[in-house]
C-alpha cells in the first residue's frame, strides 16, 4: 500500500542543515497497522508527514498503491490526499463548531446534499462511539472523546490509509486503552491500512503488527512486533523494550546496592529471557529439580505479542557452580535467553 524509496527531508536551522529524515526506504502492506517509533526528535513525525506530502521529500519517492505521488501537483494531488486520512496528539478540532460540523467540515464540498452529510456524519459518530454527543462543542468533549471526534473527521472522505502522529500521547492511559481498540476495530471493519507515529512502546506492543524504530531521521531497525521485542539489536530499540517491562530494574538494584543484589559466595544473578512457547513451560521447577539449584525470583514478566508469549525473569540462582552451568545451557538449548548479570 505505502513504499518510501529513499526519502530524505532537509531543514535549515540558525543556518545550519540537518536531516529529520534520511534515507529512508519502508514498505506498509495493505491493510496491517505499522508503528514508527522514536524518541523526541528522531524524524518519525516529518516522516509520517511525507506520506500525504504536508512535507515534500527533498529526495527519494512515496508510492501509494503502486503511484509515485511526489510526482503529483495541484488537484491531483489533492485527490490522491483524499485517500489518507490523518489524525493528532492535539486533536485540532475547531472550537467554534459541534462535532458533527467537525466531521462535515472536509466532505462540505463534497457534492451531497444537507441531508447527506449530516446522515454521513451521524453514521461515522455512531460508529465512533460518540454520536450522542454530535451537538457538543469540543470544550464540553472529554480527551477521548476529542480523540473520537478527531477520528470520525479523518474518516469522513473514505481514506484508505489512517495515519496517527502521537495520537495517544495526551490520553490516560485507560483511554489509550479504548482508542487503541477502536483503531483496531477499524482496522478490521473497514480494511483500513493504519500508520502509528508513537514514542510509546506500549502502543506498538498492543496494536501493530510491525514497527520501525527511527534515529536521527534514520530506521535503524525494523520487523514484526514479535521479534523486536524478543531480540532488539540497536541500543535505542533495547532502551524502548526496557520501558515496557519491570526486568530492567535490576540495574538500579545493583547500582544502589540494594541489599536485594547482595549476593553470598557462589550466588549469580541470572536474567532470562522466554521467547515464544518456553513461557508456558515450568522452567522454574524444572531446573531446580534436575540441577539441585534454588532459584529466587526478584522480577517476573509474562505477556502476549501478536499470539506468542513473551517475557523474563530476573532470579538469584544457589547451587554449586557446575551445576548452575549445567541449568544455563540447558535452558538455551531449550531456546531460553540467559545472562549472567552479577556473580558473587
Amino acid at each position: 500500500m505505502i513504499r518510501l524509496e529513499n526519502v530524505t527531508k532537509t531543514y535549515v536551522n540558525a543556518g545550519k542543515k540537518f536531516n529529520a529524515a534520511e534515507d529512508v526506504t519502508l514498505e506498509i502492506n495493505d491493510g496491517e497497522i505499522f508503528g514508527i517509533i522514536g524518541f523526541s526528535g528522531a524524524g518519525k513525525s516529518t516522516l509520517v508527514r511525507c506520506i500525504n506530502l504536508l512535507e515534500r521529500p527533498d529526495k527519494g519517492r512515496v508510492l501509494i498503491d503502486g503511484k509515485d505521488i511526489t510526482a503529483l501537483r495541484g488537484a491531483e494531488l489533492r485527490r490522491q490526499r483524499k485517500k489518507i486520512g490523518m489524525i493528532f496528539q492535539h486533536f485540532n478540532l475547531f472550537a467554534s463548531r459541534t462535532v458533527l460540523e467537525n466531521v462535515i467540515f472536509p466532505i462540505r464540498y463534497s457534492g451531497k446534499s444537507r441531508s447527506q452529510l449530516h446522515d454521513r456524519a451521524m453514521e461515522l459518530l455512531e460508529l465512533v462511539g460518540i454520536a450522542e454527543k454530535a451537538s457538543a462543542y469540543p470544550s464540553e468533549l472529554s480527551g477521548g472523546q476529542k480523540q473520537r471526534a478527531a477520528i470520525a473527521r479523518a474518516l469522513a472522505s473514505d481514506p484508505e490509509i489512517l495515519l496517527c502522529d502521537e495520537a495517544t500521547s495526551a490520553l490516560d492511559p485507560q483511554t489509550t486503552e479504548s482508542i487503541l481498540a477502536l483503531l483496531k476495530k477499524l482496522n478490521t471493519q473497514l480494511g483500513l491500512t493504519i500508520v502509528m507515529i508513537t514514542h510509546q512502546m506500549n502502543v506498538v506492543k498492543e496494536i501493530c503488527t510491525r514497527t520501525a524504530v527511527m534515529e536521527h531521521g534514520r530506521v535503524v531497525e525494523q520487523g514484526d512486533v514479535f521479534s523486536i521485542f524478543a531480540n532488539p539489536r540497536e541500543q535505542v530499540t533495547r532502551s524502548f523494550v526496557d520501558t515496557t517491562s519491570c526486568l530492567s530494574g535490576i540495574n538500579t538494584l545493583i547500582e544502589e546496592n540494594s541489599p536485594l543484589v547482595q549476593l553470598k559466595p557462589g550466588q549469580k544473578i541470572l536474567r532470562f529471557k522466554y521467547l515464544e512457547r518456553s513461557a508456558c513451560e515450568a522452567l522454574v521447577s524444572t531446573i531446580s529439580r534436575r540441577f539441585s539449584i534454588d532459584l529466587n525470583i526478584i522480577f517476573g514478566s509474562i505477556e502476549i505479542i501478536g499470539d506468542n508469549p513473551i517475557g523474563g525473569l530476573v532470579v538469584i540462582a544457589d547451587g554449586k557452580d557446575s551445576d548452575i552451568r549445567d541449568a544455563v545451557k540447558y535452558l538455551c538449548d531449550i531456546n531460553v535467553g540467559v545472562e549472567v548479570i552479577l556473580s558473587a
